[in-house]
């Protein structure tokens, strides 16, 4: 078991000798001895620090991969959830919401919940036009979300959008366009988070970051550029 959780050599020592990421290695050794037909982890990750735990959440997997235990875990960490599962399970309130692949609960969430609850969303107010076709009209522009909205026409819904949906540049596909003002930048390594206001609604806007393409300062008149297929209807 210590070969397999990658300490071997520390056999010996008292947990209080141990990191906290060692020690949750070892809880999960414990676990493993006994050859469970199904392994439940309860927020094992949530006391450490973030290095460590996406290290750990990491090694998590590979063991669970390796043996092909089943395990349920419990986490409210979001990124958590997408990177290491198979399906993910949504609960609100004692009820699953939603099931399914990571990239299905990510892409396609199903109530307004969900949406709301895994990742960053933008919501726009938008008046349905053609169910069937899902037509829309958002302010000024008329388009197609690409799929049928469960809404009569005429009924004003919730149009969703992932801030990695929104480009400051026009590309091609991008068929819906917003203007739009800076009203906030903060930068994380990789990435840099944009927040505009487009007519009174908060957009976040998710951008890499390049060295040689600094993000646009705070009252910076932009462009949001969007295809429209991309956006989510919240009914």
């Amino acid at each position: 078991m210590l070969e397999l959780i990658g300490l071997p050599t520390l056999g010996n020592r008292f947990p209080f000798q141990l990191s906290g990421g060692q020690q949750q290695r070892v809880a999960l050794a414990r676990a493993l001895a006994v050859r469970p037909r199904v392994l439940l982890l309860d927020e094992p990750l949530s006391a450490l620090d973030a290095k460590i735990r996406v290290s750990l959440r990491g090694e998590i997997r590979e063991i669970q991969k390796r043996l092909g235990i089943t395990t349920i875990f419990v986490t409210h960490d979001q990124e958590e959830a997408l990177s290491m599962s198979d399906r993910v399970v949504v609960m609100n309130g004692g009820v699953a919401e939603q099931v399914g692949e990571p990239f299905q609960i990510y892409n396609r969430p199903t109530t307004k919940f969900v949406a709301d609850f895994v990742g960053i969303l933008s919501t726009f107010d938008a008046t349905v036009q053609a169910p069937d076709t899902g037509q829309v009209q958002l302010g000024d522009t008329s388009f197609s979300i690409g799929q049928p909205i469960a809404a009569a026409k005429g009924q004003t819904i919730a149009l969703a959008l992932r801030p990695e949906a929104v480009h400051l540049a026009a590309e091609p596909g991008h068929n819906v366009a917003l203007a739009a003002t800076i009203t906030a930048v903060a930068f994380m390594g990789s990435v840099i988070r944009i927040k505009a206001d487009a007519g009174g609604t908060e957009v976040s806007v998710d951008m890499f970051n390049r060295p040689d393409s600094p993000p646009p300062p705070v009252g910076t008149k932009v462009t949001l550029n969007i295809a429209s297929g991309d956006f989510i209807a919240l009914v």
